[in-house]
């Protein structure tokens, strides 16, 4: 804990698509020491206009100090399912996620944090199938024979 005694949070969750917000992606929200409190409790509300929240945790020491040098309520990190590392993949946008936390965060716990995203994106988007990837640039068919 903080020397004040206050324990700040971390909030796990989905955007919502909105006029804003255009494009999907896994959102983590920091809550920061310098408005927290009874202000930020007030502006979770805000927060949940903007983010489906699929998990929440405690801040660890580290993560608390960085927090101060921020003058928001809330600092949002988003990792864009049309970015082009992730290129639509929900699997490779949990990886990203979960090694972002490898340092603060136990593997048991990341695991969790994981699994709920999954099952909230799951339940909200019902035809979705992991993209296909083309492992070689010449896919190779058994009635065709290549010669190099």
């Amino acid at each position: 804990m903080s020397k004040q005694g206050i324990r700040l949070k971390v909030f796990y969750g989905w955007s919502k698509i909105n006029k804003i917000q255009k494009r999907e992606a896994i959102a983590v929200a920091f809550e920061n020491e310098e408005l927290a409190g009874d202000e930020c409790r007030r502006s979770g509300k805000s927060l949940r206009k903007t983010i489906t929240i699929c998990y929440e945790r405690f801040q660890t020491e580290a993560e608390m100090k960085e927090a101060k040098s921020y003058n928001r309520v809330f600092t949002v990190y988003n990792i864009f399912l049309d970015d082009k590392i992730i290129n639509g993949s929900l699997d490779r946008a949990l990886k990203v996620n979960s090694e972002s936390d490898k340092n603060h965060v136990g593997i048991e716990e990341r695991k969790r944090i994981s699994e709920k995203l999954r099952t909230e994106f799951i339940a909200s988007h019902r035809e979705y199938k992991e993209p296909t990837q083309q492992l070689d640039l010449f896919p190779l068919s058994d009635d065709r024979i290549w010669q190099y």
